[in-house]
Parts: C-alpha cells; structure tokens; sequence
C-alpha cells in the first residue's frame, strides 16, 4: 500500500529478500567467504515493462496527498545513478522509493535450514500507486587488497524482480501472511516485519 509522506511508510510486504548463490571452479557452493563481506546490493525502482525508472519522480508544485494518485499520471523519468535530471519550471523532485535503497549480505539458514548468503530489504514502502518492478544490482565494495586502479565500487550484475502492484488506501485488499522464509530470517536475528493473518483475524 503507498504512503502519501515520509513518514507515513507503509512496507512492500513480503520484503524482498535475494540469495547469492557462489561456486568456485570446481562447482562447489561457496557460503562464507572474505569476499562476502565486500558485497552489496542496491535497488531501484522501475515501470512494470523495464522501461523507465521511477525511484525519483516529479510532481507538480503543492500536490496534496489526495492528489498524489492522479499526479502520478503525468510523473517524469528520474535518473538516480550516472545520469543528470533535468527539472521543468513548476515542478519538483520527490522519492517515489522511501527506505534502505542498500542491503548488506547476512550468512543464514532459510526456511529449509539450508545455509547461505542473504540480502534483505525489509523497510522499502513506495509512494505512488501503479505498478512496478524492483531492480537488484550486486555491488563489490573496494578493499584494502585491491589494485588503485580498482578502488571504485564494481556493478557485478543485476536482476529485475516480477512485477507487482501498489495500492492506495482505498483499493488495498489487505495484509498477507508472513512467507516461511522471512519467518526464518527473523528467527535468527534479521530485522523483518512479521505478521499472522490467522491470528489477527
């Protein structure tokens, strides 16, 4: 469900959780590694066909929350990395994306107790209604070990996730349950929302 203000987040549920998957050159699994701990993974926000990015939109001047939903008919592309934004007279930049745009890897079991490396984003909340997609982009940090000419951050790959919808309080269908793998991450320790729709109802 979207959120009208910063402070009125409203988490995309359930939090998008990515694994890592590694092998060496024999093809055996690698889970904890001193390289782990150098990576990172970023998220944007994008239009449910790939096309445009949305993480930051434009709005007209003094849209009231009332009118978000209608103002993001008319929104414009924003560029949240290696590009410039251009600004039209009358209009003004807000997140459409709100919370931690970064996760770092935790080393855990799933919900199968099977052990691997994680990244979780348990905070992320979107303030436009629509649809959309999210974009995943692994990031290796630079190190001490490494070269001068490498001490820059490195695009290592990326992934888009399945389109998905964000409603407005009027149309929202209501919460979901909590997936057996967030269950599990938050039993050991990760900071993820966790809801029981049996017991709440």
């Amino acid at each position: 469900m979207c959120g009208s203000s910063d402070k009125d987040w409203r988490p995309v549920s359930p939090p998008p959780v990515l694994k890592l998957e590694l092998y060496d050159m024999d093809g055996n699994p690698v889970i904890e590694s001193a390289f782990m701990q150098f990576l990172v993974i970023h998220t944007t926000l994008w239009k449910d066909d790939r096309e445009e990015e949305l993480t930051v939109v434009e709005l007209p001047h003094n849209a009231s929350s009332k009118r978000i939903s209608a103002a993001a008919k008319s929104r414009k592309r924003g560029v949240t990395q290696f590009g410039f934004k251009t600004i039209e007279p009358g209009l003004e930049m807000e997140n459409n994306l709100l919370g931690d745009y970064t996760a770092s890897s935790s080393i855990v079991e799933d919900e199968m107790g099977e052990r691997g490396c994680f990244f979780v984003f348990p905070n992320l909340s979107i303030r436009l209604e629509g649809r959309y997609r999210l974009r995943f982009t692994l990031i290796k940090l630079p190190s001490l070990c490494d070269a001068p000419q490498h001490m820059i951050p490195t695009c290592i790959a990326s992934v888009f996730s399945e389109p998905f919808d964000v409603y407005s309080i009027k149309t929202f269908p209501g919460m979901i349950e909590s997936t057996p793998l967030s269950r599990a991450l938050a039993q050991q320790g990760l900071k993820i929302p966790i809801r029981n729709t049996q017991e709440n109802s």
